[in-house]
Order: C-alpha cells, then sequence, then structure tokens
C-alpha cells in the first residue's frame, strides 16, 4: 500500500466516527428546542400564576380596575337590584303597606322601586369609596391565598362549586342603607343578611380541574424559567452552526408565542359562552377576561419580541448574503468613525488599546449584563426588551469604534472592505 493510499486510509478511518457525532448533536439540539418550545407556554402561563395571584400587590394590580370598569360596574347593579327584588318581597310588603282598594299599585310601585334601586347601587359602585373598599377587600382576600385559580380562601373571591364570585355584603350594606330613607320603610322588613349576596362572574364544571393543575404551576413557577434558558442554551451549544442553533430558538418563541396569543384570544370566546348562565352579560365577560388577563398577554408579547431580537441578532451574525452585507456596512461605519476619531486626537491611547485587546469579553460582558437585566427586572414591559436591545446595540457599536482607534484593533481596514465587496459582489 502507499502513502497516500495509507494516508487516505487514515483519513477515511478519522472521519467515520465524525458523522454519527454530528448526528447525535443534531438529534440533541433538536430535541431539547422541541422541549423548550413546548415548556414556554406552560412558564408563561405559570410565572404570571405566581407573580399575579401570589404577590399581593400585583394581584392587586390586576384586579382593580374591574371595579372601574362601566360593564362589571352595571352587571353588579343591576345583580344586586335582581337579588333584592327577587320572589316577590318587596311587591308583598307593598301590598301590607296600601289600603285594599290599592293594592293594584303594589307591582307597579315594586317595579319603580327596583328602578331606584338599580340607579342606587350604580352610583354606589360608581364612587371612588367603592373601588378603595374593592382594593382593601382583594387585598385581605390574597392574604388567605383567596384567588381566580387557586381557590384557597373564602374571604372577597369564591371560587367553590365552579363559579368565580365577588362577595358584595359591604355594598348590599350601602344600599340597605339608602333605601330605607327612599322606600317608606318596606325595604327595612327585607331579609338582607339572608340575600344571596355572591357576585358570579362565571359558572364552569372544568375551573376546579384548572385550579389543580395551577397549583402545580405555582409550585413549579420557579423552576420553569431556568429549565427552559437552560433547554434553549443546551440546544444552541449541542447544534453544529451556533448562529443557526439560536435563529432557531429565536424564530421558536416567536412562533410559541404566536400561538398562545392565538389561544388566548380564542379563549375568550369559550370563557364567554361558559359564563353565559351568569346575570353579568357578554359586556361584562369579557371585561373580566380582558383586564384579568392583561398581564399574561404582556408576559407572552415579552417573550416574542425577546424571540424576535434573538434571531435578528443570530441573522446579522449569520453567512447569509444580506448578514455580511450588513455587518460589512456596520465594520466601515465603525472603522471609518474610529479611524476619524484617532486622528483628531478624540480617540485612541490605552483605553482604545484595552478595548482592542478585549473586545470579545467586553462584548460579552455587554450581552450578559443586558440579559441579566432583563431576567432580573420585576416588572419587565415589552419596551424594556425593546429599550435593552437598542442600549446593547448602541454600546456595542461603541466598542467597536472605540476599539478600531486601538492599535490592537481585530478591525482591520482591509477586512472591512474585502467584507463589503464580497457582499456587494454575492448581491
Amino acid at each position: 500500500m502507499t502513502k497516500t493510499q495509507n494516508t487516505s486510509a487514515s483519513g477515511s478511518d478519522t472521519q467515520k466516527p465524525r458523522t454519527p457525532k454530528r448526528r447525535w448533536r443534531t438529534m440533541v439540539a433538536w430535541v431539547l428546542l422541541i422541549l423548550g418550545i413546548i415548556l414556554t407556554p406552560i412558564t408563561v402561563i405559570g410565572v404570571w400564576t405566581r407573580n399575579q395571584l401570589l404577590d399581593t400587590d400585583r394581584y392587586v394590580a390586576t384586579i382593580t380596575p374591574l371595579a372601574s370598569d362601566p360593564a362589571i360596574q352595571k352587571a353588579i347593579a343591576t345583580s344586586v337590584s335582581q337579588n333584592i327584588f327577587a320572589d316577590n318581597r318587596v311587591s308583598d310588603a307593598l301590598q301590607e303597606k296600601l289600603p285594599d282598594s290599592l293594592d293594584f299599585l303594589a307591582s307597579p310601585a315594586s317595579t319603580a322601586l327596583q328602578q331606584a334601586t338599580y340607579k342606587i347601587t350604580l352610583k354606589a359602585v360608581e364612587d371612588k369609596k367603592f373601588e378603595t373598599v374593592w382594593i382593601q377587600a382583594n387585598r385581605v382576600a390574597h392574604k388567605s391565598l383567596e384567588n381566580v385559580l387557586t381557590g384557597d380562601g373564602k374571604i372577597t373571591v369564591n371560587t367553590k362549586h365552579g363559579e368565580i364570585a365577588l362577595d358584595l355584603t359591604p355594598l348590599y350594606e350601602q344600599v340597605s342603607k339608602k333605601l330605607e330613607k327612599t322606600s317608606f320603610g318596606v325595604t327595612s322588613k327585607l331579609p338582607f343578611s339572608l340575600l344571596p349576596t355572591d357576585f358570579v362572574f362565571a359558572r364552569s364544571d372544568g375551573l376546579v380541574t384548572a385550579q389543580g393543575a395551577t397549583k402545580a404551576l405555582n409550585s413549579a413557577a420557579n423552576i420553569l424559567p431556568w429549565l427552559v434558558l437552560a433547554l434553549f442554551a443546551g440546544s444552541i451549544a449541542a447544534a453544529k452552526d451556533r448562529r443557526k442553533g439560536a435563529f432557531r430558538v429565536g424564530l421558536g418563541l416567536v412562533v410559541v408565542s404566536l400561538l398562545l396569543a392565538a389561544a388566548l384570544s380564542l379563549g375568550r370566546s369559550g370563557y364567554v359562552n361558559a359564563a353565559a348562565t351568569t346575570p353579568t352579560g357578554q359586556a361584562a365577560q369579557t371585561s373580566v377576561y380582558n383586564i384579568t388577563l392583561r398581564f399574561l398577554f404582556m408576559i407572552n408579547r415579552i417573550v416574542m419580541l425577546f424571540g424576535l431580537v434573538v434571531a435578528i441578532t443570530a441573522g446579522v451574525l449569520g453567512d447569509s448574503r444580506a448578514a455580511i452585507k450588513i455587518r460589512g456596512v456596520i465594520g466601515a461605519v465603525t472603522n471609518r468613525a474610529g479611524s476619524a476619531g484617532s486622528e483628531h486626537g478624540v480617540l485612541g491611547g490605552p483605553v482604545s488599546n484595552f478595548v482592542a485587546g478585549n473586545l470579545v469579553l467586553l462584548q460579552s460582558i455587554v450581552v450578559v449584563t443586558a440579559f441579566a437585566a432583563f431576567v432580573f427586572i420585576s416588572t419587565p414591559s415589552p419596551m424594556t426588551v425593546v429599550w435593552l436591545a437598542l442600549l446593547t446595540g448602541v454600546v456595542e457599536i461603541v466598542l467597536l469604534i472605540v476599539a478600531r482607534a486601538g492599535s490592537k484593533s481585530p478591525l482591520e481596514s482591509a477586512a472591512i472592505d474585502q467584507a463589503i465587496e464580497t457582499a456587494i459582489d454575492a448581491k
């Protein structure tokens, strides 16, 4: 066997193990990516459940707008007036007050009094004092873990028997006092203490099951975000091309966020239909859904924007024609800016030399700092992602400009010009 053949055979032998290894890495990368995508919506819901329903301040922030929503206010006023005048209690009391010859006036008088009760109740609910009472009652309720999804208490929010209800006892007491002044003593005989004071938001046979699932999510909410991050990081690390791996992660986050948003939008119709037997009306049901879940929608948007930033960043760092041209243009701009700063004495010296010699390290620190800020901000918003991405991009460009003015800069003009020419030729 010749030397060439030996070399060929040796090369062939050394290449054989690489194929299964690469296949194994590709398989692991895809498995981790799929697991991360599957767990992402579960994590979003779990984090929302913990942050909004197991944190008193956030829970109160979630539930407070319900008290000032016009549809909810009208539904509460309707519920209270209907409960008070149910079973002809007021009509019977009026008949006792009226002479026998005027018995026929009992029914229309009762109707007029019911309308007055509705107006009194609505005015009481629209008062700022009611919102204060609402906030205080919900804060106390939350201390005993009384909330819509866990159903572990009974102070203000009640979820027994598959119902989501608000205890309106303080409101009934306020209305009863005002009615005593306008009903000629008729309503004083009504058993207000025996009236059903729960204002039912929704009835659903699946609520108890949902509460059980929520409790499981609450216990896992601290672990799931880090598990998802680990899965995505592992997927990127295992990928043959890590830039493409990062792009797939970003794209996966965008897609799953859009699917969750669509599911939540479809869930609005299901929620309203499931609560059709309540006296609140569809307008009130829609308000309850939108207000209660608004922070869940916001978290989902944050995840989607984060995925979009990751996908765009990975795309710009890729080897496509557009990516090469974008990097070439950025390199040319920073190269010229750094050279101009060095020529005018604005840049250069030890600082620029240090940045030039440690450019990759400094760029990595900026990215890690931005990511840590995103993770540890207590109440991030979609704009938080936008501003962090913009700020990170600006700092990265500044580092490139400063590095170009250093004698150890890795950004050589010839390399940048060549990159631009390559991008233009490829186009």
